[in-house]
């Protein structure tokens, strides 16, 4: 298990969090850097997973972006798709569009990728994003087992054990059963 100067960080942002990141924070190379922050908070991939990622990787069809992003430690997952319209998807679109066939849509080292999100969150690192994507799905009640087993390529139940107890949707139904408990003495 990596060991982080500031500790792993288990509390997920929510998305104006993250738009104020990605409007205020300061980004070497603008458009490339906040694409690959971008990428990594919709979809939850790991930091390797991202940058592998080639333009042939790509789809949008229907209003909807398609990803080949193959799950790292021998998980399987089915091609991920997002909306297009969502806030800075147009970003990933457009580096998408910069990168030739065959060529890495976001080709820097796996350091620079941890620079980036380091400048504009210090305490956080790539796989952060990927904790936060699984907390904000688990927040959703509608959200099952096998759909996130299918989004992280996730072979088991097991690993979402660790994300389960991360949502606070948990915690608010306790505490409303706190109140019940007076209620019912």
């Amino acid at each position: 298990m990596p060991e982080y100067k500031f500790g792993k960080q288990t509390e997920p942002i929510d998305f104006e969090k993250f738009e104020s990141i990605m409007e205020h924070g300061r980004f070497v190379k603008e458009r490339k850097h906040k694409s690959f922050l971008a990428f990594l908070y919709w979809f939850g991939v790991r930091r390797s997973e991202a940058l592998e990622r080639v333009k042939d990787d790509f789809t949008v069809k229907d209003d909807t972006l398609i990803v080949n992003a193959p799950a790292k430690k021998h998980g399987i997952r089915p091609f991920l798709e997002a909306p297009i319209n969502l806030p800075f998807i147009d970003l990933i679109v457009n580096q998408i569009e910069k990168a030739r066939e065959g060529e890495r849509v976001w080709p820097f080292s796996s350091t620079t990728a941890w620079r980036i999100v380091k400048r504009v969150m210090p305490k956080h690192y790539p796989h952060f994003f990927r904790l936060n994507r699984a907390t904000r799905f688990l927040d959703d009640p509608s959200t099952t087992i096998p759909e996130m087993k299918a989004w992280f390529g996730w072979k088991t139940t097991k690993a979402v054990d660790s994300y389960i107890g991360m949502s606070k949707r948990y915690i608010r139904r306790q505490s409303s059963r706190l109140r019940r408990e007076l209620k019912e003495s």
